[in-house]
């Protein structure tokens, strides 16, 4: 009896701690399926099973080739199968994606829980060497989606000089391992009527063949790069056109965030059906106006001693306080936040300050011009100012002309922060007074001067202020004219006797007969004589025969 009680303890015993163990192994698979843990050996497409050997088999599989992202693919989807087959053991179910059921797992929340900077890469770039033409593809290190807004890809040539290749817009996702980027003047853009059936995008800044770099930047910072050809240490060798090559990552290497290598006949992973990227409308802002009674009251440009006394003061003509946040003032098509606020009918002034980097030309040869620009980006107000600035003398809007204008005005009463004030000429020391001619201070005394009178036959010219002799008269003497010459009475000079050699001869006129009628007449009746013989000899006959008959 005392051996069967033994025997039922023991199987008790041994039922709970089979219960305890198939507990403990549901919640360590439970954890791992919960808890995004990405390494580069599954990136790469190793571990996805026991026994297999990396090393055995071809480099190429590293670089994204459809088999290794098949069998990424289907890894994955035998360790989410595995998680759920154990759901109806613990509390919490989970799909495939390994997030728990139990939680809020919408694409959006995942996509903000996932950065930028650790999560996305270079994964490979081709020049346009090979038959695969230009190319950048991108690589996802992350599970999850990806919001690419604000990612740039910048292009550096060798002299330094950087072009903005791409910059991925709001509601810009990477939902695939990788992302296809082609140049669009390449081959295999435009024998294709729609370029998502190669690509994810496309850009138009081509990149040099011999020396370049390569950087993702976000939010300034740079995530990463990959440079070719040029002298840095972290370059690789340049392209072949006699071997082309395409510049790809090696995940297989230890260190993988500064390991590429060039790669024969590499083909890019793109599939049309899968694409990498995925673009999300994102529903337009509506941006309300707020600096709507914002005007330009008065400027400085041209400064004493330092630009730090350069300033612009805007003025707030309503009966309430405006926030000036997500309004910009621009200057020479660049733009400049506005902060604070500005209170009813007051003014607000921005100097000059480093901080803020915007420098005014102090006298322009040409026109420049100020805008202030509201949150809508509709232009509020515009200043224009010219050459002719003077030192330490403020443009500022002195009411408004007959016309309903603006008046704006040069002012030597500067005040910053405060209504304007026009005055003409500047304040001269405690001594000295304005000459209204030239508006420059002069020593009092030297206006009221009395002038000392000319000497005799000289007067003060108006103009000069110096003396004068006067103009010599029409009647005084004036010494003869030197033989050969005489007196020209319109100039009162002497001038050269010109000669006439032909003065001397007298001319005799000759008295000729009109002939002209005698020989008309006698040419009328030579031309009826000939016509009276002419009858004659043709009708000598008819004359003849009548003479006879008459006798």
């Amino acid at each position: 009896m005392k051996k069967l009680r033994y025997g039922y303890l023991g199987i008790c015993l041994g039922f709970l701690i089979g219960i305890c163990f198939q507990n403990i192994n549901v919640f360590a698979e439970s954890g791992e399926t919960e808890t995004e843990h990405v390494s580069l050996s599954e990136i790469n497409g190793e571990g996805a099973s026991e026994g297999t050997d990396s090393n055995s088999e071809d480099d190429s599989r590293n670089y994204g080739s459809e088999e290794d992202s098949d069998s990424s693919t289907s890894s994955s989807s035998s360790s989410g199968s595995s998680g759920s087959s154990n759901s109806s053991a613990g509390s919490s179910t989970t799909d495939g994606s390994g997030t728990s059921s139990g939680e809020s797992s919408s694409s959006s929340e995942m996509t903000e829980n996932v950065g930028v900077a650790n999560n996305v890469k270079i994964k490979s770039y081709n020049p346009g060497y090979s038959n695969q033409g230009e190319f950048v593809e991108l690589l996802k290190l992350s599970k999850n989606d990806i919001s690419l807004a604000g990612l740039q890809v910048i292009y550096v040539t060798s002299s330094g000089k950087e072009y903005l290749v791409h910059e991925f817009s709001q509601g810009s996702e990477m939902v695939g391992e990788s992302l296809l980027m082609r140049l669009a003047s390449s081959n295999e853009v435009q024998e294709v009527e729609d370029f998502h059936e190669v690509a994810d995008l496309t850009y138009t800044r081509n990149m040099s063949q011999s020396k370049g770099r390569i950087k993702l930047v976000f939010e300034e910072n740079i995530v990463d790069t990959v440079c070719w050809g040029l002298e840095d240490d972290d370059c690789f060798p340049a392209f072949k056109s006699s071997k082309p090559t395409t510049l790809v990552r090696d995940l297989s290497a230890e260190e993988v965030e500064d390991s590429f290598k060039h790669i024969e006949n590499y083909v890019p992973s793109y599939d049309r059906e899968k694409p990498g990227l995925k673009i999300i409308e994102v529903p337009e802002e509506i941006v309300e106006p707020r600096c709507r009674t914002i005007e330009f009251s008065e400027i400085l440009t041209y400064f004493e001693n330092s630009n730090t006394e350069q300033f612009i003061e805007i003025f707030n003509r309503s009966e309430e306080k405006v926030e000036l946040s997500r309004c910009f003032l621009r200057y020479k098509n660049k733009n400049y936040a506005l902060s604070g606020e500005i209170g009813a009918n007051g003014f607000l002034v921005f100097y000059n300050v480093p901080e803020w980097g915007l420098s005014l030309t102090k006298n322009p040869t040409s026109s420049n011009t100020l805008e202030i620009i509201d949150a809508d980006g509709e232009v509020v107000d515009k200043l224009v100012y010219s050459s002719g600035q003077r030192k330490g003398v403020s443009l500022a809007m002195i009411g408004f002309k007959a016309d309903g204008s603006e008046n704006w005005a040069q002012t030597y009463n500067v005040t910053p922060g405060r209504e304007n004030i026009y005055q003409q000429y500047k304040t001269c020391p405690i001594g000295k007074v304005i000459n209204l001619e030239t508006g420059n201070c002069v020593n009092e005394t030297s206006l009221v001067t009395t002038l000392a009178e000319c000497p005799e036959g000289k007067y003060r010219n108006p103009l000069t202020g110096r003396c004068k002799s006067y103009a010599t008269t029409a009647s005084a003497e004036l010494k003869p004219c030197a033989e050969g010459y005489e007196r020209n009475p319109e100039t009162g000079r002497c001038r050269k006797i010109v000669k006439n050699d032909g003065a001397s001869y007298e001319l005799k006129p000759e008295t000729f007969e009109e002939k002209s009628e005698f020989v008309a007449i006698w040419s009328i009746v030579a031309v009826i004589a000939v016509g009276v013989m002419y009858i004659l000899f043709q009708y000598r006959e008819e004359i003849a025969g009548a003479f006879r008959k008459n006798r």
